[in-house]
């Protein structure tokens, strides 16, 4: 089975670590900075070099996110086409706690816009989506996984 891991690009990755930290409560993060080699290579000063990342991890609800800095120097950096989606199991009692916990965090900290607020749907499940400073929009998602198809 394969995984598939959201990976993002940021200007300074290192302050979007600190961000997510204490935004959303990120788990298990990981930041390899830039060697000198690789600093050479993109033509990068060498004393900045330990600033820069040049790859990172971080789990958000126990999801794995990866990010890098912006080396490809893609300018402006725009997330307004993908969303990350969280899928939490809606009868797992500490999941939920989890969710509205991840929730209230992100809203209280006044650097989220909301644009669904996590709350009951028509379709049985709760969702909630909002975009973070960096236009990085983040779904929220609870449904009863005991009631989903499988399709092996």
């Amino acid at each position: 089975m394969a995984n598939i891991h959201p990976y993002l690009t940021f200007n300074n990755t290192k302050e979007a670590l600190d961000y997510y930290k204490d935004v959303l409560g990120a788990t298990n993060i990981s930041r390899l900075p830039l060697a000198e080699e690789q600093a050479e290579q993109f033509g990068v000063p060498i004393e900045k070099a330990s600033d820069l990342t040049m790859h990172s991890q971080l789990d958000v609800l126990g999801s794995t996110i990866m990010a890098a800095d912006n080396f490809m120097k893609v300018d402006p950096l725009v997330y307004d086409s993908i969303s990350i989606l969280i899928d939490l199991d809606s009868e797992d009692e500490q999941a939920v706690s989890q969710a509205d916990a991840f929730w209230n965090k992100a809203v209280e900290s006044g650097t989220v816009t909301v644009n669904l607020p996590f709350e009951n749907q028509f379709w049985g499940g709760k969702m909630g989506d909002f975009t973070d400073k960096y236009g990085v929009r983040w779904m929220l998602h609870a449904q009863p996984h005991s009631k989903l198809q499988s399709n092996s």
